[in-house]
Order: structure tokens, then sequence, then C-alpha cells
């Protein structure tokens, strides 16, 4: 298989980061990785409360989104020191439709995702990001448990 370009679905999580060592073993050296990050923005009374308990003169300097995205930029310096291209994709979407939006949008050769192993009750409430994919992509994926 000639791999020259893949999407990574990341979340920070064990599954994740084992997910970019298993699509590193596949892609072409040199090839191109997008990693995905997707999040659910805060709603306004998680910012509201988030704000409530700053002092008024330090609320300029709350991002929400601070840790999230710093685990993102941290897998994208580990997957650039192996010597690879990487481009950061931060999205507020739906993990699955991100990760799918992105890869089509790109034109990647595969999907790698990592299972977070959801409980049954959290499978059927959510479904689960892994389910979504092998049931609407289109090119190849792999799961990493």
């Amino acid at each position: 298989m000639d791999i020259n370009m893949i999407v990574v679905g990341y979340d920070g999580s064990d599954g994740s980061e084992r997910a970019i060592d298993a699509a590193l073993t596949v892609l072409n050296d040199g090839g191109t990785v997008h990693l995905v990050s997707a999040y659910d923005a805060p709603s306004a009374r998680q910012v509201k409360d988030a704000y409530a308990s700053v002092p008024a003169e330090l609320t300029s300097a709350i991002d929400l989104m601070s840790g999230p995205r710093s685990k993102l930029e941290e897998a994208a310096r580990l997957v650039a020191d192996k010597g690879h291209t990487v481009v950061q994709h931060f999205i507020d979407d739906d993990p699955a439709s991100a990760i799918l939006d992105i890869a089509d949008q790109v034109g990647a050769a595969m999907v790698v995702v990592g299972s977070r192993g959801l409980g049954r009750a959290s499978k059927v409430l959510r479904g689960s990001v892994s389910t979504k994919i092998a049931h609407h992509a289109h090119i190849d994926f792999m799961v990493i448990h």
C-alpha cells in the first residue's frame, strides 16, 4: 500500500497516541499526517462559570481550549520530529464528522483513530467515533485498541 497522506483523530487519550504510532508505521517516508482534534465548544454556562471564579482584570487571559490545543501541538511536534510533515486541525465539530471532512478535503489515503473503550451505555447514547467512521468512510481506516 502506498500511503503518502493520513488523517489521524487525536484527543490526547492513550488510544489516540497509539493511533499516531500506528499511522507512522504505514505512512511512506516524508508523508503527511493531518492531526484532527475536534471538540465541543464550551457552552455559555461553562464560560460564565469559568469567568465567575476569576477576577475581572484577569478574564481576558482565560482560554478554555488551551489544554486541548496544547496537547495537539505537542503531538504535532512528535510527528514532525520523526521526519513527517504535519498539519494541525483544531475544529469545533463532531469528531467523526471533522475527521472524515478533513480526510475528504486533503485527499487522504487512510484514516486512523484510537478506540477509547466507551462503556455500553455511552456507546448507545453517544455512539463512538470509530463506529461512525466505519459506517461513513470512503477510504481505508484503522482503529487502534
